[in-house]
């Protein structure tokens, strides 16, 4: 039947219902739905890059970026970091990791929730670094900061080794929870032995108990390393217990009345100490993150080999934690997803857990979800390059999104068709189709590549993930699931090798798993309206490698032939091979909803120039670290946003007034009051126009009658210094009831009104026994500048354009040594006061000239200008 089915370019009503009848394992249509922007899996990316690229991910259309384990790696600097070392170390000045530095990171989540962007962390909370008891040093360096090495009362293990535990298994453990996972010391959650894990001065070790400091390190390991010293900044890694907590109570424990405090953000160093065991330390470790650096989520790594219950205090540890609230004043809850690397539903179907009550702010819940290892497992073994063996009825129900409610509508799991573990399956980019356009949330894997091409781990991801070099297959992809990924799933074909859904009254999406030349012809039923025309959204259609005679068709029209019983589309999916032989591996469609038309996108006044990177390397080494989308300078006090809209014509020539559209909106950043009516129009977390604002200058859609132009004058004013996000939507009418689609415009803007401006952090001696030399450290105070030039004790005669004419030429070019923070080394200073005159340049080559007087040096050293004679005191009078 499947032969002769296939041989016909289009089907009668009655032979489609009875192929629906033969073929078509029905699943109850969903209640739900929701596919909300994306996640990007970004790694291989240095902080400072990825936050230059963060108009890239938002014109993109992602909605959160999971980054790599941020700590310091055991094994160097060099390491992805899954080997932490120190989970609270995330790089320093002259000290960065991999990724960067603490400043860099904030730096980097400040631009991501300025872009309506969540920030995702990889958290290794199951295990530390290859070090341990039997590496050359380590035991006396401290071991790892924040943990116990040792039993401090001498226990042994099973087989009579003093002191191989602390807060770990064994060495000689083994099995899941137990054992050591590619040779990674395992944390024993079960542990309770409590310390100060953050030692500060005054903590004495207690016996017994236990109640302070960890023990020190007395001797750096080889590597230079010393652990666990008591110092007053320990502070900051701590809550402030003189803060109001949040009072909640927990029913995994039946603990009642818990306080819970925040983090001091004002005064960071306001922290207490307290005692706590090794989980404790892990939970106060993602409570900072989320609270001092600004993370909204976590992927838990190797979550299978972790001690179930430990999941619950860690829900406890980010509920209600995040105090960047949404715009209806609601809390963001902290979202987790657990690597739980087995194909087992049932298993993965424990460690979820979503209980928060909104009504019941006091019960602790969880907002924890795992990686859909089911679905990408049915992907990889049913997308090969063995046609044979593909078959898509083992994929569509092997989804932790079926397993709780029998239902595809987004309720649970996270898929995903690749990552820095997994391989892609053969049919990568079908595989993505399949992951992007379903309900519920959804990964792409990007490798950025800069820190070199040839690493055995991570794994490559999606080139294209953002565009450049590779093409936009993703970015395509992407930007369809955001305009129409709403509607309810209806399954409209399954069999071996076809698989077709619609997203009920918005999207109907066309998968292949077939590897010959050619298409397949269909009648499929749909929700659409008689007469209704879809056109096709990816491209795919139009593409000569994929559909080089014109079989596939871009646009097609609903009809009914029953007299009203159900409206139908005749389609044609393309298989995997072109006609022509040649394989391209995308044997896929998505038909949707025309939407408004502005071809010359969104349009800008008092635009004072462009900013571009040059064109990414034809093979694909800078297509990491290339900026792609322009940056357009604003220096003025005032510019106009619009959008001009245009008839939609179908095919050239079939008028869609719908599509012509009746409403746009526009939001810039994350949201915020653009036409100064008080407040942001649209709140709703997750709905379509969740922080967008209406256009107010002019309104005058084409649906009405108008002449398609929408436009806003925007106070820059109110826009801080830098990069900023501008993102309008336009919609399609809709007299059917059905869910918003639209069509999507980004712009990035770069605000420069003001000067940058910086100023003299430090002016520390390189060497305490050598104090007439000396590096003066620059802080860049709005985080603008692009490089600093500096300057001692120039004349007063010279001029501001001559110091310009000498930093243009590189004289006193600075060295960057975090993401504000700017160094150049002066050697024999003489004793006095000296001026420094400092140079800013940012991005857009605005500068500014300062000067700084009363810089004191004194080579018998002391507290600077006042100390006059030195002696490290300073006298009032």
């Amino acid at each position: 039947m499947r032969t002769r089915l296939e041989n016909m370019p289009y089907l009668s009503c009655t032979v489609c219902l009875t192929a629906l009848t033969l073929f078509l394992f029905t699943i109850p249509a969903s209640a739900i739905d929701v596919s909300p922007k994306p996640f990007l899996q970004w790694f291989d990316g240095s902080f400072s890059t990825i936050e230059r690229r963060t108009g890239d991910i938002f014109a993109a259309g992602y909605g959160s970026v999971w980054l790599p384990p941020p700590g310091r790696a055991d094994s160097g600097n060099f390491s992805v970091g899954y080997d932490v070392y120190d989970r609270f170390d995330l790089g320093s000045p002259r000290n960065p990791t991999l990724y960067g530095t603490e400043t860099g990171l904030k730096s980097l989540a400040n631009h991501f929730h300025r872009a309506g962007i969540m920030l995702h962390i990889d958290a290794v909370v199951n295990h530390n670094g290859f070090s341990d008891l039997n590496t050359f040093g380590f035991t006396q360096s401290g071991g790892y900061p924040g943990f116990l090495l040792q039993d401090p009362d001498g226990g042994s293990d099973p087989f009579g080794i003093p002191g191989t535990d602390g807060d770990f298994h064994s060495p000689f453990d083994s099995g899941d929870i137990k054992g050591r996972l590619a040779g990674l010391i395992d944390i024993n959650h079960s542990k309770n032995f409590r310390f100060i894990r953050h030692p500060v001065p005054g903590f004495n070790p207690s016996p017994g108990d236990h109640g302070g400091n960890l023990p020190a390190g007395t001797t750096p390991d080889p590597a230079g390393r010393l652990a666990n010293t008591p110092l007053e900044s320990n502070r900051r890694f701590y809550p402030d217990r003189n803060l109001d907590p949040i009072m909640v109570f927990d029913p995994s424990t039946g603990e009642q009345n818990i306080a819970v405090y925040p983090y001091n953000l004002q005064n960071p160093t306001a922290g207490d100490p307290v005692g706590e065991n090794a989980t404790g330390y892990l939970m106060r470790y993602l409570q900072w993150m989320v609270q001092e650096v600004g993370v909204d989520g976590y992927r838990i790594d190797a979550a299978k080999h972790i001690e179930q219950f430990a999941f619950n205090f860690f829900d406890r540890a980010v509920y209600r934690a995040n105090p960047r609230k949404n715009l209806d004043g609601s809390t963001n809850h902290v979202f987790s997803y657990l690597e739980v690397f087995v194909g087992s539903k049932s298993f993965q179907q424990s460690f979820i857990r979503k209980d928060i009550n909104p009504n019941d702010p006091g019960r602790i819940g969880g907002n924890r979800d795992v990686l859909d290892f089911p679905l990408n497992f049915a992907l990889r073994d049913n997308l090969t390059g063995n046609g044979f063996q593909n078959d898509w009825r083992d994929v569509v129900i092997a989804s932790m999104d079926f397993h709780d409610d029998g239902q595809l509508n987004g309720s649970q799991g996270v898929m995903f068709a690749q990552s820095h573990d997994e391989s892609a399956p053969n049919l990568g980019n079908v595989a993505n189709a399949y992951v992007l356009m379903h309900p519920g949330n959804a990964v792409v894997y990007f490798n950025g590549k800069e820190f070199g091409d040839n690493r055995d781990f991570p794994k490559d991801g999606r080139g294209d993930a953002l565009g450049g070099v590779f093409g936009n297959t993703i970015q395509k992809l992407v930007q369809v699931r955001n305009t129409h990924g709403r509607g309810n799933y209806r399954q409209r074909w399954l069999d071996k090798e076809l698989y077709a859904f619609e997203r009920s009254g918005s999207a109907l999406v066309l998968l292949s798993n077939r590897l010959d030349s050619g298409f397949d012809s269909r009648t499929l039923d749909v929700d659409f309206p008689f007469g209704t025309w879809l056109v096709e959204l990816t491209g795919n259609a139009d593409d000569p490698n994929i559909d080089p005679f014109d079989d596939i068709p871009s646009a097609i029209q609903v009809f009914d032939d029953c007299f009203g019983c159900q409206t139908r589309v005749n389609v044609r999916f393309p298989r995997n091979t072109a006609a022509d032989n040649d394989f391209h591996g995308k044997g896929y469609l998505v038909y949707g909803l025309p939407t408004p038309s502005a071809p010359d996108g969104i349009q800008l006044t008092n635009v004072d120039s462009i900013l571009d990177d040059p064109s990414p390397d034809p093979n694909g080494f800078s297509n990491g670290t290339t900026k792609l989308k322009s940056w357009r300078v604003i220096k003025s006090d005032t510019f106009d946003i619009s959008l001009q809209t245009q008839p939609v014509f179908i095919l050239g020539q079939f008028r869609d007034q719908q599509a012509d559209g009746d409403n746009a909106l526009l939001k810039i950043d994350g949201g915020i009051d653009l036409n100064n009516n008080g407040s942001v129009d649209f709140t709703t977390p997750g709905s379509a126009t969740y922080g967008f604002e209406t256009f107010q200058t002019k309104h005058s859609d084409l649906w009405t009658g108008g002449d398609g132009e929408f436009r806003q004058t925007i106070d820059a004013t109110k826009l801080s210094e830098g990069q900023h996000f501008v993102e309008v939507i336009a919609f399609r009418h809709r007299d059917d009831g059905g869910p918003a689609v639209y069509s999507r415009f980004t712009r990035v803007l770069y605000i420069d009104r003001l000067p940058p401006d910086s100023e003299p952090h430090s002016f520390e001696p390189f060497d305490p026994a050598q104090p007439q030399n000396r590096d003066l450290i620059i802080q860049s105070n709005d985080q603008t500048a692009d490089n600093i030039h500096v300057f001692l004790n120039l004349p007063a005669a010279v001029t501001n354009q001559q110091i310009l004419d000498m930093a243009s030429a590189g004289d006193g070019l600075t060295d960057q040594i975090d993401r504000d923070l700017f160094v150049f080394g002066f050697f024999n200073l003489p004793e006095g006061n000296h001026t420094a005159t400092i140079v800013t340049f940012e991005p857009t080559g605005t500068s500014n000239v300062q000067r700084y007087t009363g810089i004191s040096i004194t080579n018998a050293l002391g507290l600077g200008l006042a100390d006059i004679n030195a002696d490290n005191n300073l006298t009032p009078s």
